[in-house]
């Protein structure tokens, strides 16, 4: 939430925050500027104070639409600034400084966002020397540590990407259940199927969707074989996690599916995995921390005799990877569910994140995992999934 900013700036003693924005969008200047619709920009806090979007004149139209308030680049006499310079380092600091002392800034500056390393290098060195002290982060982001709670309409737009993606997987069990019929189908189908209904509600399939069987379901991030055609009797793991082409939030829901007469291995597994699934969505509450729930993940399944990455961190099998990740404007968002000693995220109420529990044999052509994306409120997790996680399409 932005209330959370300000508190994250004091805390780390900085005075005011610039997310530039050369082409490319960032999750952190979409969410400063209210998913300002420009190609070029620059989002500053200043503590204490509202963001402001410093955008250039072809674009004051959309950036005025965005409500943020908004300055014109040229109000800072871009022009002359870009003209006299010796080389665009030396242009930036230059504006940069003027941009912060009309905003009254008042210590440590942190650059976000993504940048080019070779021009702002050299802009925080340059700003260095004419007196401005620069944050280095060790790493924190406190723009994600501030996106991690959502906002009610943040939520809201959450919750219409996963209707959407719930339509989209009720095509992909009609399909499925042709295939069990005996139509031949091709994973290659699947994906196609899911890659236009994404585009034609109006979502974006940001990196290629997962539909894998066999073997390479039991590789978590395997794409899948395109060419291969739908098997009866192995697991067939989908995993959709498109983002509104407007707002840019993300969802993320992952079903595995077995067409024919399912193997006795393959419904234990499932169980198996559905009952961790139950367990973790059950006992997590606001005020935990998150690796909590990533403990009691490991515990379960330990108890069962399947390795995790506690036990063995260097498994390929059984339970490789982490209980979630939050969602947002990035897929991957804070919290961490990591075992690892620093890791120090709590669950808090508006939080959005996925549970995904999974267990993975790829020698045994086994591969099961069941996500749902999940808010977390007063009273737990509220699931923004409604679809069945049985093996049956």
């Amino acid at each position: 939430m932005l209330t959370d900013l300000d508190p994250l700036m004091a805390a780390r003693n900085i005075g005011a925050l610039i997310v530039p924005m050369h082409e490319a969008m960032h999750a952190s200047f979409r969410w400063m500027t209210r998913g300002a619709r420009v190609t070029r920009g620059y989002a500053v806090k200043v503590a204490g104070k509202e963001p402001v979007l410093i955008a250039y004149p072809m674009e004051r139209d959309e950036a005025a639409a965005s409500g943020v308030q908004v300055r014109g680049i040229q109000e800072y006499g871009n022009e002359s600034i870009f003209r006299s310079a010796p080389n665009p380092v030396r242009a930036y600091a230059d504006f940069f400084g003027r941009v912060l002392r009309d905003a009254g800034a008042d210590g440590p500056v942190a650059f976000f966002g993504n940048a080019p390393l070779h021009l702002y290098l050299g802009v925080a060195a340059e700003m260095q020397r004419d007196g401005w002290r620069i944050v280095r982060s060790n790493g924190e982001d406190i723009l994600q540590l501030a996106r991690k709670r959502k906002e009610p309409h943040e939520i809201e737009a959450i919750r219409s990407v996963g209707a959407r993606t719930e339509r989209i997987i009720d095509g992909v069990r009609k399909m499925l259940r042709t295939c069990e019929a005996g139509r031949t189908t091709l994973i290659g189908e699947i994906k196609n199927f899911i890659s236009l209904e994404i585009a034609r509600l109006s979502m974006i399939e940001d990196h290629e969707t997962i539909v894998s069987q066999g073997r390479d379901a039991g590789v978590p991030h395997s794409r899948g074989d395109a060419r291969a055609e739908v098997l009866l009797g192995v697991p067939l793991v989908v995993d959709i996690f498109p983002a509104d082409r407007s707002s840019g939030y993300f969802f993320d829901l992952t079903r595995t599916f077995c067409i024919g007469t399912v193997p006795d291995e393959l419904r234990r597994i499932h169980a198996d995995v559905l009952d961790a699934f139950t367990v973790a969505a059950r006992e997590m509450k606001a005020g935990q921390q998150a690796s909590a729930s990533q403990t009691l993940v490991c515990d379960a399944f330990e108890a069962k005799g399947y390795p995790t990455t506690r036990s063995d961190p260097s498994t390929l099998e059984g339970y490789v990877h982490s209980l979630g990740h939050g969602v947002g404007l990035d897929i991957h968002e804070k919290p961490s569910f990591s075992l690892a000693p620093g890791n120090r995220d709590l669950i808090e109420v508006g939080d959005v994140l996925t549970i995904e529990p999974g267990l993975y044999f790829p020698d045994r052509e086994i591969g099961v995992r069941i996500e749902d994306t999940f808010v977390v409120t007063e009273a737990g997790v509220e699931s923004l999934c409604r679809s069945s996680r049985e093996l049956a399409p």
